[in-house]
């Protein structure tokens, strides 16, 4: 346990200030937000690759390039976000960033499961295996990485007024994380008697999984206010914003459990108890950041589609 406070300590001092501090002020931290999230996505990429690697040997080779193009992929999508690249037709630059996304998967992909056809032994499953591993520790990593740098979308003439930007969107995002892991913990500890899925996880109960949702939602909704996000200008705003900011908290508070369990099926199935030792108490990247990992692109989607429909309005 002593381990555990202590690592979770220093997490938490390296990735507050990236993530707190605004990177269009001090670009520097931006940066550097992005070089540690490519970092922990290629060894995240690894710590799947190489559980992998333990059942299937062929995967020999592609444990180590596979986390290289998982770092890529990630930097695409930042490019794909923040429209990174020098295009001069502005109207056409979203789709192409992100038609690059798709281009650069693609290319990953025929690149991989070509080099399992010519290797000796190699199954099926050695292709699921990679294609998993892009997609989660390399796409999805990217895009939940990419939280950091949303901008702010123009929201009608005489509407609420909420700023989805940057840093305090990822603060959102972790601290509904942080509420939901926490409580769900201390409660399951303390008063959890029914199992939530014995077969999968058989610490995690149904009533540690209620605490971590309600608390988890009003840690969300505090957040909101507390980072700023949410503006009202005067009761009726305050309580739209309440409302609203509870039923995404809870959406969010959900998926992070639900990728808690994601996680535990992958280890449980392929009987290891961690995914790595990156973190002494916590295991590995995967094991530190699967909740993130899930709720992040829950939350993504989330605000990709409120400025969908935003921007219908404004047009």
């Amino acid at each position: 346990m002593k381990k555990r406070i202590i690592t979770g300590a220093i997490l938490m001092a390296i990735l507050i200030p990236l993530i707190v501090i605004d990177h269009q002020i001090y670009p520097l931290v931006g940066i550097l937000f992005l070089i540690v999230g490519i970092f922990l996505s290629m060894v995240a990429a690894y710590e799947m690759m190489n559980m992998f690697y333990q059942k299937y040997p062929s995967l020999k080779l592609l444990r180590y390039l596979v986390p290289i193009f998982s770092g890529i992929l990630v930097y695409t999508v930042y490019l794909s976000t923040t429209k990174g690249l020098d295009i001069n037709d502005i109207s056409a630059a979203s789709f192409v960033y992100h038609f690059l996304v798709v281009v650069m998967l693609m290319i990953f992909i025929i690149i991989s499961l070509g080099i399992i056809i010519f290797t000796k032994s190699s199954t099926a499953y050695d292709m699921m295996a990679v294609i998993m591993t892009l997609v989660y520790c390399g796409l999805v990593m990217g895009y939940v990485i990419s939280i950091r740098y949303i901008e702010p979308f123009p929201f009608r003439e005489g509407s609420i007024n909420l700023i989805f930007r940057g840093g305090r969107s990822f603060a959102y995002l972790y601290s509904i994380v942080l509420g939901t892991d926490t409580f769900a913990y201390l409660f399951g500890i303390k008063f959890g008697k029914h199992k939530l899925c014995a077969e999968i996880s058989p610490k995690k109960t149904t009533e540690g999984a209620v605490a971590g949702l309600v608390f988890g939602s009003l840690f969300g909704v505090a957040s909101v206010f507390i980072f700023k996000i949410g503006n009202p200008a005067n009761t009726a705003e305050t309580f739209i914003i309440i409302g609203g900011s509870l039923v995404i908290s809870m959406i969010i508070s959900c998926s992070v459990q639900i990728g808690d369990l994601v996680a535990s099926k992958i280890k449980r199935t392929y009987e290891i108890k961690d995914f790595g030792k990156v973190f002494p108490g916590h295991g590995g990247v995967l094991d530190r950041f699967d909740s993130l990992i899930y709720a992040g692109a829950v939350f993504y989607i989330i605000v990709q589609l409120m400025q969908l429909f935003v921007i219908g309005v404004v047009e």
